[in-house]
């Protein structure tokens, strides 16, 4: 509390009258909050969804997260019988549907993939709207500030381009970059030989639309695996995916402001690595991935671990190990890594990553600054969750709060919808 000029001196004068020593009872509790676990895709009244729950993301501050669910009782006029995506205010509780068209019309097909900027301000998300001719395919991006809708998945001259549903599209911190995944004919770029999509990056305040991806021509076909974001727009992280035939694969980070592309899955000898799809760090710095390749000496488990590289110097970190050292015995997929890259989350079937926590996950963080790994999918009262398989989450960027979805019905008391839900765990410590 901020205490005005007034109110310092009355407390002064409190303190010299009673000797300024404070009782023990009435002392500030230092304490950190106890962490708990709240469901999520609930109505503001608190009635359960009447449908599964999905692909969910947190703002920077752990306030605001969005959704994307099949339920008609989230909120009041939702009549279109099709997924939408919501906003739950975590403080206020209220819930607000994102996903309606500028003129304040419900989609008449689904919207999903829901992206928030670091302030909860921007939302995008993917949806089909009727145009002449039959459906069209976009990334839409809902400013709640201003209540406006707009199409983002733009070519460069602003015409509306086909999205790709397949990967979801990203939007920066501040909103003013989104990437999306597109085809590559629609902006001119080809998309005959070889591959039909590429990832553009989207600059609402310049008005530009940019390839950012590389093009592999030539058999055989190669697909988008995923993309990430940067917080500050600057970098890209993705992968290729080789198909008919072959399951090759390619990693690469693209920089915006050098315009430069560079393979992250090398050896120092050049050698191929398989890695999965990097997490980036807000300034590009650091990339976690997954990957069963043996990148640092140690590794001998034949297992899928979860890897930091710090792209400027090339070190890689291992992150998933045992709480007490060691290797794991299970595989670690899908990581995602904080803005200031000091904390690494992840899916793991592996036990023992957490000191006195003999539970499984399957979702932890990792703290590469501490060496503490925490149990994310914690219960509302402790124990282990009902439901080991991949949830979709996001992390605050204080890795503190964590949105993630579940078909356990023992994260919180009166789960009975029988649905899949989204639920946010606060105060990780």
């Amino acid at each position: 509390m901020r205490l005005t000029t007034r109110a310092a001196l009355a407390a002064a004068l409190v303190t010299a009258v009673t000797g300024a020593v404070l009782p023990a009872a009435a002392a500030a509790d230092t304490r950190a909050p106890a962490p708990r676990t709240e469901r999520v895709s609930v109505a503001g009244d608190g009635a359960q969804a009447e449908g599964p729950s999905d692909a969910t993301d947190i703002s920077a501050d752990g306030r605001y997260v969005v959704f994307a669910s099949e339920a008609a009782n989230l909120v009041p006029g939702d009549t279109n019988g099709q997924t939408d995506i919501y906003l739950r205010d975590l403080r206020t509780k209220k819930v607000e549907r994102i996903s309606l068209q500028d003129s304040g019309e419900q989609y008449t097909s689904h919207a999903g993939d829901p992206s928030i900027s670091a302030d909860g301000r921007y939302v995008t998300y993917s949806a089909q709207v009727d145009k002449p001719g039959g459906l069209y395919s976009g990334t839409f991006l809902k400013d709640r500030k201003t209540g406006r809708t707009e199409i983002v998945s733009l070519s460069d001259d602003d015409k509306p381009v086909f999205g790709d549903y397949v990967v979801g599209a990203e939007v920066s911190a501040s909103g003013r970059y989104v990437a999306f995944v597109s085809e590559l004919k629609e902006h001119g770029d080809g998309g005959g030989d070889g591959m039909w999509t590429g990832i553009y990056l989207r600059d609402r305040k310049a008005g530009s639309t940019r390839l950012v991806s590389e093009i592999v021509t030539g058999q055989p076909t190669w697909i988008i695996g995923g993309l990430s974001l940067s917080a500050d727009g600057r970098h890209v992280g993705y992968g290729l995916g080789q198909v008919r035939p072959g399951l090759g694969g390619r990693t690469y980070t693209y920089d915006a402001t050098t315009g430069r592309t560079k393979r992250i899955d090398l050896s120092p000898t050049g050698a191929d690595l398989r890695i999965g799809v990097p997490s980036l760090s807000k300034d590009g710095r650091y990339a976690a991935f997954d990957t069963a390749e043996a990148l640092v000496p140690a590794d001998t488990n034949g297992k899928s671990d979860i890897y930091r590289l710090d792209t400027r110097t090339g070190a890689y970190k291992k992150v998933t190990q045992k709480a007490g050292g060691g290797q794991t015995g299970d595989d670690s997929y899908q990581p995602d890594i904080s803005p200031d890259g000091r904390h690494v989350a992840f899916i793991s079937s592996a036990s023992g990553l957490t000191a006195g926590d003999p539970a499984k996950g399957p979702l932890y963080v990792r703290d590469l600054k501490t060496g503490k790994t925490r149990r994310v999918n914690v219960p509302q009262g402790g124990g282990e969750s009902e439901d080991q398989g991949w949830p979709a989450y996001a992390l605050s960027a204080d890795a503190k709060t964590f949105t993630f979805t579940s078909d356990a019905t023992n994260l919180v008391p009166g789960d009975t919808n029988t649905a899949r839900d989204v639920f946010v765990r606060r105060n990780v410590s």
